[in-house]
């Protein structure tokens, strides 16, 4: 299998749309940051400084620590386990905020399933998007292992996120090696945006955790190909079922098994995606049964109003994020084909409106999700008369934090393009780029046209700190130590 991921000889074909892919994200990558930089400037960049710095100090004591840590790649993943899961643990055992909107649904099923409910399409909610289904189950789960209660499934997050930062490492170092791999997850436990998410009852915890799990079985050269096609298949439906966005890594899979048949000129192993292919939808398939068997929602996992999605994000006005306007008019449709029919209308007009409204939509839509502030609003505001209210120790905090978030985050995403650089100057780029790129610029392509959060960069976060392990490497090339020992 290691001959079909890194064949032997390269066609000039192949190189080129490799190399065209990075190009495109490392100026994508760019266009990001100047957003974030103009973003910065407009609110006063000068009180930006000090958290530059201070991002700055964090990339040096990572590096450090990373260098110094003279233990095995086992006792490592256990440590990065342990402190993630520890660090994690803090703001979920220090908040006691009560979910809100979808996760409060999700909390408030779970707890009824646990107790015997069923049939949850009697709720229009889970009729429309059945397979939000998938959250409620795994909710009530762990709750039927683990006892009853928020602190058992804010727990479940802390464990789960420890796993993404270990599967940050251990994909990182299937790129680079253990040196800058160990920076990036280190990187990774600093880095402030996931404690904002740890005490709410978000699908992204788990689902990312598996969605990592199966792009590291895809990158186990050793690993039987019919194995590995069909473990990594059935990981990243199971990530499905609690986040539906494991589309973009079998899209992103099947693109770069093409694009490895390309660049070895030969019609090799393809068994190894079509493995993944079926695995995937049988899975899927199984979980969605599973569902309807058991009564819990007869619509299964379906999703019965996929057209909402490019409803809200191709809305010039509310900038491509929720609208209570879209969601009076279309969605309190009580008919599907004619909510479907009304969703489809909607869609051509807003497609219509020519290229120039369209580019400023979309330029409006990146500064809003990857350019934006992040928030503290999901897990530490209170709900009072309906709206997120920080407490007056939150708004005093919350500037400095999100600061350092800002900082921290324009970093990384430095770190990356340096990576994407040194990437395309290689004579042959690691097939691992390339498929985290293509991941990536998948999740980037996806939410051009449909609904966008700034919560929603978090799987594409992840991907980002792996791939900044190739931005480390150009950094660190210059020190004669680290060449060294990484020739």
């Amino acid at each position: 299998m290691a001959r079909y991921f890194r064949p032997n000889t390269e066609t000039k074909t192949g190189a080129f749309i490799v190399k065209a892919l990075i190009s495109v994200l490392a100026l994508y990558s760019l266009y990001l940051i100047l957003l974030n930089f103009i973003c910065a400037v407009s609110c006063k960049a000068v009180s930006y400084a000090g958290y530059a710095a201070l991002a700055l100090i964090l990339f040096a004591f990572a590096c450090f620590i990373a260098y110094k840590a003279e233990v095995s790649p086992a006792a490592f993943v256990l440590a990065v386990f342990v402190l993630g899961f520890l660090t994690k643990s803090i703001p979920a055992f220090l908040t006691d905020i009560k979910p809100v909107s979808d996760f409060d649904v999700f909390y408030q099923y779970a707890l009824k399933l646990l107790n015997g409910g069923r049939s949850l399409e009697d709720m229009e909610y889970f009729r429309t998007w059945a397979y939000q289904t998938g959250p409620v189950i795994y909710y009530a789960a762990l709750m039927k292992l683990f006892g009853t209660g928020l602190l058992t499934l804010k727990l479940a997050n802390c464990f789960f996120m420890a796993g993404t930062n270990v599967f940050i490492y251990l994909i990182a170092r299937k790129i680079s090696n253990d040196y800058t791999a160990r920076a990036v997850s280190l990187l990774y436990l600093l880095y402030p945006a996931p404690y904002f998410l740890a005490p709410v009852l978000t699908n992204q915890h788990f689902a990312a955790c598996m969605f990592l799990s199966s792009i590291y079985v895809l990158l186990i050269e050793r690993l039987n190909w019919a194995v590995k096609g069909i473990l990594a298949g059935a990981v990243i439906a199971v990530g499905n079922t609690v986040r539906p966005i494991g589309i973009v890594i079998i899209a992103a899979s099947i693109i770069w098994e093409i694009i490895e048949i390309i660049r070895s000129g030969k019609l090799l192993k393809t068994g190894s995606v079509i493995m993944l292919l079926l695995s995937y939808l049988l899975v899927s398939y199984g979980c969605s049964a599973a569902v309807k068997h058991a009564d819990i929602n007869s619509e299964g996992l379906a999703n019965n109003f996929p057209l909402w999605k490019f409803v809200v994000g191709l809305n010039y006005e509310a900038k491509g994020q929720f609208s209570y306007e879209d969601e009076y008019e279309i969605y309190r449709i009580q008919d599907f084909n004619k909510r479907n029919k009304a969703a489809e209308q909607v869609i051509k007009q807003r497609l219509s409106v020519g290229i120039k409204k369209l580019a400023g939509l979309m330029n409006a839509k990146q500064i809003a999700m990857w350019a934006g502030s992040d928030t503290l609003s999901w897990g530490f505001y209170q709900q009072i008369d309906g709206q997120l209210v920080p407490s007056e120790e939150v708004k005093k905090i919350e500037p400095i934090i999100l600061k350092s978030e800002k900082m921290y985050y324009i970093f990384i995403f430095i770190l990356m393009l340096a990576g994407f650089c040194r990437s395309a100057w290689e004579n042959k780029i690691n097939h691992g780029v390339a498929l985290l790129s293509l991941i990536l610029l998948c999740y980037f392509g996806i939410h051009f046209f449909i609904e966008i959060q700034v919560r929603y960069r978090y799987f594409a976060m992840t991907i980002v700190f792996i791939l900044a392990a190739k931005g480390c490497e150009a950094v660190f090339y210059s020190l004669r130590e680290y060449r060294e020992r990484y020739p």
